[in-house]
């Protein structure tokens, strides 16, 4: 159970809102809301590209700083990614490297100050089993690859180191 730290791009509230739930525990969401959306990038990757590594200079050459990958469909031929160990508060990534054939079922994820946070999930063909992941750098293209990411032009947001460590929470990049 949880209340809503609503912030709109019109306005900002400064009122955090705490709700115990029921095993006593502190929740706080915090809400954005872009009133428009930009362009839209469409990227097409072929054969040895890296995905992580071409979504990062496109979206720097397109000079896009908020957005949303709202799709990255294609074949793999590595799989490079971490995802968490344990349960702890400061989290243990653990970093491995599948090699394929592999599909690209899909990544999705934000650009936030310019950088890509992508989670991918990917097939095995051989084994059939699914992978999923934070994406990294590695990730190579077999065939091809084609992402689409909507800017979010008014919505000027950046990452800041949380209580957990590493983990980053998003908030508000112009003094809101």
């Amino acid at each position: 159970m949880y209340l809503s730290n609503h912030i709109d791009i019109r306005q900002h509230f400064d009122i955090i809102v705490h709700n115990k739930n029921l095993i006593g525990e502190n929740y706080i969401m915090t809400t954005f809301l872009a009133e428009k959306t930009g362009r839209v990038l469409l990227i097409h990757l072929t054969k040895g590209d890296d995905l992580l590594r071409c979504i990062s200079k496109a979206v720097e050459e397109h000079g896009i700083k908020t957005g949303i990958v709202t799709s990255a469909i294609g074949s793999l031929r590595k799989f490079s990614y971490h995802y968490i160990k344990d349960n702890n508060d400061t989290p243990t990534d653990i970093f491995e490297d599948v090699e394929g054939p592999l599909e690209l079922v899909t990544a999705e994820g934000l650009v936030i100050e310019g950088k890509p946070h992508l989670h991918a999930l990917v097939s095995e063909y051989g084994s059939k089993r699914t992978i999923s992941g934070h994406l990294e750098e590695g990730s190579e293209i077999q065939y091809l690859a084609e992402i689409s990411i909507v800017e979010l032009p008014d919505m000027p947001i950046g990452r800041r180191v949380g209580k957990c460590g590493k983990i980053a929470n998003i908030e508000w990049t112009d003094g809101r």
